[in-house]
């Protein structure tokens, strides 16, 4: 009995060594998030609803999911060409593809980074850049975001704008605290410093010196891009409401989108799934929205949009994956 006890025990130490609780936290919470939109919107009529909603929407949220990858990989590789990494198109979509995939989930957007520099075998300096690449895009959606949040703003929330105008500040000052810190550090750091210590100030260093090669004017033209493939998914949003018997002029399904994107970005918590939906129901029952069809719309653009795009990103995953195996075996035959 004390063998098959130590055996548990040694199991269960070996399976919470392996278990990233910054990973598994937020998802729990995302998920149990999404369970509660989704119990909100569940009536006796909802699956009829839903039905319906799929079946007047699927085909343009198909449609639409082919320009909408496609601008999303034009912005990322012009900024990873503005900061030195160059990779060959079947790579640029595997990577691209890979992130897509499992941009749902915690920090699952950078798994593109992860797969990059897996096949370039990109040093650690040329990973952290392309990191600040990813991380560039959700600036720039930022952006834009926080421009059409002050602009049209939300009926009924009259504070909306002072929340985003403060949130966006106190970023600003931690990243400005930050990058002060980190150029502190390093010009101060002395050989006595720990190992794990030092990695990080030059990692952190690296990923600052990143973002200052990217201020420049050639990334805000990547703004036109990025608003291309926003307004597709606020075309999404707006035909899957009207689907739903919600009719609100295209402006404010663009407030509605904005709130949805920026609690996303700009709120700490690393999971999109579920923050998604319970910021977009919060916005549509401000706007007079019953609970139900808001929840209803709200998922339904979960499901529809999120599972157009994996769909689409996993056919080209694999297609792209097999040529570029296709591509290395064949190399490797000539050179041997």
């Amino acid at each position: 009995m004390s063998d098959a006890g130590g055996q548990n025990r040694t199991r269960w130490r070996r399976f919470r060594e392996r278990i990233d609780l910054s990973i598994v936290i937020p998802l729990l919470v995302g998920l149990g998030t999404l369970a509660y939109v989704a119990y909100l919107g569940v009536s006796r009529h909802s699956s009829a609803e839903f039905a319906t909603i799929v079946g007047e929407t699927w085909w343009l949220v198909l449609l639409l999911t082919f320009p909408y990858l496609g601008a999303r990989i034009l912005v990322w590789r012009d900024l990873l060409e503005q900061l030195g990494i160059h990779v060959t198109p079947r790579q640029l979509i595997v990577a691209f593809a890979g992130g897509e995939v499992t941009k749902s989930l915690p920090a699952g957007v950078y798994v593109q980074n992860y797969l990059l520099e897996r096949m370039q075998h990109l040093s650690l300096r040329a990973t952290i850049r392309s990191t600040t690449a990813t991380t560039a895009m959700l600036g720039l959606e930022s952006l834009l975001a926080v421009v059409v949040a002050l602009v049209l703003g939300l009926p009924g929330v009259p504070w909306l704008r002072w929340v985003v105008l403060g949130i966006v500040g106190a970023w600003v000052v931690v990243l400005i605290l930050l990058w002060a810190l980190i150029n502190w550090r390093v010009e101060h750091m002395t050989p006595r410093l720990a190992p794990w210590r030092q990695k990080l100030i030059g990692a952190s260093d690296q990923f600052f010196m990143a973002v200052e090669e990217l201020l420049r004017l050639r990334t805000l033209w990547n703004l036109a891009p990025t608003a291309v493939y926003m307004l597709i998914y606020v075309i999404w949003l707006d035909a899957i409401m009207n689907a739903d018997g919600i009719h609100l002029s295209f402006l404010r399904v663009m407030s509605v989108y904005a709130v949805m994107v920026l609690a996303v970005i700009l709120v700490p918590i690393p999971t999109e799934i579920g923050i998604t939906e319970i910021t977009g129901l919060g916005a549509l029952m401000a706007l007079g929205i019953p609970r139900p069809a808001a929840a209803l719309a709200v998922l339904s653009l979960r499901l529809l949009g999120t599972g157009s795009t994996v769909l689409i990103a996993l056919i080209a995953l694999a297609v792209a994956a097999r040529q570029l195996q296709t591509e290395q075996s064949d190399e490797a035959a000539a050179a041997g």
